[in-house]
């Protein structure tokens, strides 16, 4: 891992606003975010970094940080929301997977924030599917299985939105979605890397199984935006 890859894997949302996303980066001060219609996702340069009030004064919306967390303000409570997981790809090439069933969807399509919502609600937003591809399985025209891109930090892109219909688990849908998203980012000549909550065991244990290494544990804290 050279030294470039490291530091953007120690802080992934600043690193894909300042690379791959750039184009969809919105200036706080010092910091940086995405849309809140794209992503919940706000980053600052280094960790513990002091924010003012006037760089906070034109949030409306909770957001997140993941890896560097900043100083805020009295009044501005930060809420710690446990470890993340940051992995890896480490493996050779992935085969493309089968394809009967699966679709490339509309980035717009609402089904996708629907059925994330009952996994992790309020990360996937209208416009999450714009950062990159998405791929999914329906079942009776009704999205039951999901998986994309995400953070896009240049030679390292984020896998995401992994989630299966609570009906529809234990059928490998998961599984076989995110080996078509591996392949389509090593066709292009980039590594896949994803975040997983730490107290996941059963979501780490299949993306070993698929290849990934464990980099690091990352906090996660939301900002809640003073009402």
């Amino acid at each position: 891992m050279t030294d470039v890859t490291a530091a953007r894997l120690a802080n992934p949302v600043w690193a894909a606003l300042y690379s791959g996303q750039r184009h969809l980066a919105h200036a706080l001060g010092d910091m940086r975010r995405y849309a809140p219609d794209v992503a919940p996702f706000c980053a600052v340069p280094e960790d513990g970094m002091f924010v003012p009030a006037t760089d906070l004064e034109y949030l409306t919306d909770d957001v997140y940080f993941v890896g560097a967390i900043p100083t805020l303000p009295d009044g501005w409570p930060l809420e710690e929301l446990g470890g993340v997981t940051q992995m890896i790809y480490d493996g050779g090439p992935v085969a493309a997977p089968p394809s009967d069933g699966v679709s490339v969807l509309d980035p717009l399509d609402p089904s996708m924030q629907e059925l994330t919502a009952i996994a992790f609600p309020g990360y996937f937003r209208a416009r999450t599917g714009t950062m990159g591809r998405y791929v999914g399985i329906h079942d009776g025209g009704r999205l039951v299985a999901l998986s994309g891109e995400r953070m896009d930090c240049g030679e390292l892109r984020e896998v995401s939105a992994v989630c299966t219909h609570p009906e529809f688990t234990g059928r490998g849908l998961a599984k076989l979605l995110v080996r078509h998203v591996m392949h389509g980012m090593l066709e292009q000549g980039v590594t896949p890397m994803l975040h997983v909550g730490s107290r996941n065991a059963r979501a780490i244990g299949l993306y070993e199984a698929l290849g990934f290494v464990r980099v690091r544990e990352l906090r996660h804290a939301k900002l809640v935006v003073p009402r």
